[in-house]
């Protein structure tokens, strides 16, 4: 504060119902690890607090009073109609504070309308009244901030690979002090290697994000605490956003969502998360990448556990203040980890005899993991021009089945696993991969973008593959009992130089147990 005005005073006075120039009956005081909130009548008085973080600078009333002119003009963008005006605190002759009288300026708060304490989205959320169909208005009002939202050469920069390692950095930096207090050093540790691998072997989706111009001035703080909709009407109402630093709010529309899909499921929402994501691009000319989402999820959560660690060492907070500080902390800073721990991508070849159940282990598994699946038989005969559902008769080894359409129909499964591990998106290939040579390629491929490999081998019983190779109205799929010996002699099993990606799954049992099974060993 300046000219001697204590941070206490300035509590004093925004408590007091007198202070206001209407009639207030109670004042409910509030405060974050940069703020004080003083909730009076219908509005709320915002004042920050004189500290000086590194990422923010709050520490004179000139650098207060420039933030609180940042934070009106900001906000505006989204929420014209809550963000008001500003208040100067004076103090006169007499030595009282006063919103009215004309003299020396001694603080300065955002005044904003007053939004129904039911409607805030973690309060809806706690109480179990928001349902998926509620996101869908937050969707659209994200998408249409996000489209509107200013972009340039400058801002551009921002969505930088140097600029997000920069802030990675700083966030490892900065939590290091934790360690042992919010954080293990195994959970720093962890989740710093798999931030940096992803950072160096997908430096290219960063680069296309910038090139297509998806770098703009976001909100920078999407959180369930700072929104509020209306459960009857579904209008969304969004606060809050970031005017202390540039670099915080200047970003990617993905790492803007990804705040806000992130808080969801920290909340145990995953399906609100998906909800107000399928809304807001359905709304947007922008298209879903997942790794990206994962990543910027990665982020906002250990953003957040760092912001919460912060709390622990400060003067104002009480000790259950504190306490419920470092417990939220370490859930933000372990969901972290857990969504960096998902980063690298899964290439996952289906294999076994016809008959052996893998086709629907693949689709189960696919399921299971959100992932996209490729079935061979369907792209050999889409590559020959033949519909799927055709059944093709033939000899073993001849036809569309023959050793050079089953190389072209490998060559075209590997192409689609490449296309999507330069997303940075695991794909599952369901074929039968009879031949070492084709199963070696593919986890050359996989080592190309330093993806999980793994190999799942259906296996059943003799009489079973009989059994299901005889059951009538079998598609897609053209095996038969009459090439079940053939194949059974040239198919060549996965050696000891597999073993260490190789799961084996006997599929005549519980179709769930072995779904499980592939996707704890390969997925989890």
């Amino acid at each position: 504060m300046t000219q001697g005005v204590t941070p206490q005073e300035i509590i004093d006075f925004f408590l007091d119902p007198a202070s206001y120039e209407y009639d207030v009956d109670t004042v409910e005081h509030r405060q974050t690890h940069v703020s004080h909130l003083f909730f009076a009548g219908d509005y709320v008085y915002k004042v920050k607090k004189p500290v000086d973080m590194g990422f923010l600078d709050f520490s004179t009333l000139a650098k207060r009073r420039a933030a609180a002119v940042a934070e009106l003009e900001l906000n505006r963008r989204i929420s014209p109609d809550i963000y008001l005006d500003l208040a100067a605190i004076h103090r006169d002759e007499h030595g009282h504070l006063s919103f009215a009288a004309p003299a020396l300026v001694e603080e300065v708060a955002v005044v904003m309308k007053r939004l129904p304490e039911e409607q805030r989205l973690s309060k809806l959320i706690a109480m179990g009244r928001v349902k998926p169909e509620t996101m869908n208005d937050l969707g659209r009002l994200v998408a249409d901030f996000h489209a509107r939202a200013e972009t340039s050469p400058e801002i551009a920069k921002f969505g930088s690979l140097e600029v997000v390692k920069r802030n990675w950095d700083e966030n490892f930096e900065q939590t290091e002090a934790f360690i042992g207090r919010t954080l293990s050093h195994s959970t720093w540790e962890h989740t710093r290697t798999e931030i940096e691998r992803f950072m160096r072997v997908y430096s290219d989706l960063f680069e296309e994000r910038v090139r297509d111009g998806w770098i703009r001035d976001c909100h920078g703080d999407l959180q369930t605490d700072d929104i509020f909709i209306d459960p009857e009407t579904g209008e969304a109402r969004v606060l809050d956003c970031i005017e202390f630093n540039d670099r915080f709010r200047y970003s990617d529309t993905i790492a803007d969502t990804a705040f806000l899909s992130m808080d969801l499921r920290y909340r145990g929402r995953s399906d609100l998360a998906a909800a107000f994501l399928a809304a807001y691009y359905e709304s947007s000319n922008d298209e879903p990448i997942p790794s990206l989402l994962c990543f910027y999820e990665s982020y906002r959560a250990y953003v957040r556990g760092k912001v919460r660690s912060f709390v622990i060492d400060q003067a104002g907070p009480s000790s259950e203040e504190k306490a419920a500080a470092t417990e939220e902390a370490s859930r933000f800073l372990k969901q972290s980890l857990e969504g960096a721990l998902r980063l690298r991508p899964r290439l996952v070849l289906v294999a076994g005899l016809m008959g052996s159940g893998k086709t629907r282990q693949s689709e189960e598994l696919a399921a299971r993991a959100g992932v996209r699946v490729l079935h061979s038989d369907v792209v050999r005969k889409q590559l020959a021009g033949i519909d799927p559902h055709d059944e093709q008769k033939v000899p073993f080894g001849t036809g569309v089945y023959s050793p050079e359409w089953t190389d072209r129909t490998y060559r075209a499964l590997l192409f689609e696993a490449k296309r999507e591990l330069a997303r940075g998106n695991s794909i599952i290939l369901d074929a039968s991969w009879s031949k070492a040579r084709h199963r070696a390629e593919a986890r050359e491929l996989a080592a190309a973008r330093e993806a999980l490999f793994g190999i799942v081998e259906c296996t059943a019983p003799s009489e079973v593959l009989k059994a299901r190779l005889s059951k009538p109205g079998r598609q897609v799929t053209d095996g038969r009992i009459d090439l079940l010996d053939d194949q059974r002699a040239t198919y060549e099993a996965p050696d000891a130089d597999e073993v260490d990606v190789l799961v084996q799954i006997d599929t005549s049992g519980d179709l769930e147990m072995a779904v499980t099974r592939a996707y704890t060993s390969l997925f989890a």
